[in-house]
């Protein structure tokens, strides 16, 4: 393959790569010290303690991300902020209509929980 070919293709390919393997955290609520372990949840009959809502978060990532990607993602951003807890509330597909028609991304929906 000549020298010029590949330079094209590894330029186009690694940047694409690069975009459809991202993935985000989008958190609003408030801030504590970091955690240095945090709980997961899928209802709220699980959790054993009390506790406090301290904010929401998505987490999202496009096609080729996995949903464990994503969960380690989110697990991630609690620690930074604080939270004892993560109440996973929906996980599935979000799409959005923009210049190139619809893109889907994979999202997982949380409540960040500090116990009382």
């Amino acid at each position: 393959m000549p020298e010029k070919t590949f330079r094209l293709i590894f330029s186009l390919a690694v940047p694409l790569l690069w975009i459809i393997g991202c993935s985000h955290v989008n958190y609003v609520g408030k801030s504590f010290e970091p955690s240095l372990n945090v709980d997961i949840f899928y209802s709220k009959k699980e959790i054993p303690k009390e506790y406090s809502v301290i904010g929401h978060a998505i987490s999202a990532g496009q096609i080729f991300v996995s949903v464990d990607k994503l969960q380690t993602n989110m697990i991630k951003k609690a620690k930074t902020k604080g939270a004892d807890a993560i109440l996973i509330t929906n996980i599935g597909r979000e799409s959005e209509l923009n210049g190139r028609g619809f893109d889907a991304e994979k999202q997982i929906k949380a409540t960040f929980l500090r116990y009382n």
